[in-house]
């Protein structure tokens, strides 16, 4: 059995992420609610941590085989969905005709509904639905939550869950009569599950806030392919890899862990697994420039 590094636990709004000076992309980092000081030109950037990326720009995603009941739509328009949203980030011009070293394959439909990673047994990395509740904060303002597990001494990406607000969230899917598009929601999750956090540029689709019946989100601007290029520089092969979640793949939820009267705390990363969370939440702004989302969603 390979020995785990410790991770550390930390759940927030997205706002841990890294700021170059050159860029306003930000790169979600082991940074921990109050380790590390907010950057002066955006304040969804912390400045210290290591970036988080998946080793070898490779993985691999499932959707939950339920879909949305409440909302009319299944797993397999779902996968189609975050497929598309990864083929955006995947296929982008890092310049000369280059794309990002990163491959994303699809895995078969999993049963598991619960945000995970199991420390010794197999894993999938899942997006699913929440027709039922909302199991955090801001149930009537979030769209969608982001679970990143990674290792702090590295930065490595191990697991990384997507729940969608589909009990709180009036989703829709195509062109029409749109209200929360889906396949926005997914776009910008899907920068998350890559290793992007928020950032400060207005026109990116990974900026914080989300307008009902906006469908811009769907494509990429200029600040989001530095972002991933930065994540994944061109030059490797990424293809020649094994997708496989960490400790194997398995479509059923993992055991739930003993009750042995421990807990995990951020501050002293002494945990083997630990989470980063990242939000898509209603926020009331009335931005100047670049997309305007007025009484946005921030996400």
């Amino acid at each position: 059995m390979r020995a785990e590094t410790p991770l550390a636990l930390l759940v927030g709004l997205g706002l841990f992420c890294l700021a170059s000076p050159a860029e306003a992309f930000c790169r979600t980092t082991t940074c921990g609610p109050g380790e590390c000081q907010a950057s002066a030109d955006c304040a969804y950037c912390l400045e210290g941590g290591l970036p988080l990326y998946w080793p070898g720009g490779c993985a691999s995603f499932s959707a939950q085989v339920a879909g949305s009941s409440l909302r009319g739509i299944s797993a397999q328009t779902t996968g189609q969905l975050v497929e598309s949203a990864l083929a955006q980030w995947i296929g982008v011009d890092c310049g000369g005709g280059a794309g990002p070293s990163l491959a994303i394959y699809r895995t078969q439909n999993v049963v598991c509904n619960r945000q995970e990673y199991n420390q010794d047994s197999p894993n999938a990395n899942v997006w699913m639905y929440r027709d039922d509740y909302w199991p955090y904060a801001g149930s009537g303002s979030t769209l969608a939550l982001t679970t990143v597990t990674y290792n702090v001494k590295t930065g490595e990406i191990y697991d990384a869950d997507v729940e969608i607000n589909s009990i709180e969230v009036p989703l829709t899917v195509g062109d029409t009569q749109v209200q929360a598009d889906l396949a926005s929601i997914i776009t910008h999750e899907a920068g998350h599950f890559l290793g992007l956090s928020h950032t400060c540029d207005q026109s990116a689709t990974m900026f914080a806030s989300y307008k009902f019946g906006d469908v811009q989100l769907r494509s990429l601007e200029a600040d989001d392919v530095q972002g991933i290029c930065a994540v994944y520089p061109p030059g490797k092969d990424p293809t020649q890899c094994d997708p496989t979640p960490r400790h194997g793949f398995s479509e059923d939820c993992g055991a739930p862990p003993a009750d042995d009267g421990c807990c995990t705390t951020a501050a002293g990363h002494s945990d083997s697994r630990g989470a980063f969370a990242l939000s898509l939440a209603l926020a009331a702004l009335a931005l100047a420039a670049g997309r305007k989302r007025t009484g946005a969603r921030t996400r």
